[in-house]
């Protein structure tokens, strides 16, 4: 798991929480299938009325995200339903 604080000062517990397959696009698309990519949680671990919040990025480790990309992708993450 990853931390990351938002702008407001609240500290956002990260983790992958699984990986889109790229199987099958949703209409044919020039150069072939979609790649694969992670979903990402974002849980709020300094102020638990917020709801999480997920999103998919490129897959690979989330080690190899920066903070400034991790906080770039809470930024326009949707609240989890």
């Amino acid at each position: 798991m990853r931390w990351v604080t938002d702008d407001a000062g609240r500290r956002w517990g990260v983790e992958r929480v699984g990986r889109t397959s790229g199987i099958v696009p949703p209409k044919h698309r020039e150069g072939g299938f979609p790649e694969p990519a992670d979903i990402v949680r974002f849980s709020c671990e300094s102020d638990r009325a917020e709801s999480p919040r997920e999103v998919t990025t490129r897959a690979g480790l989330l080690e190899q995200l920066t903070d400034s990309e991790l906080r770039a992708l809470l930024n326009i993450a949707p609240r989890a339903g």
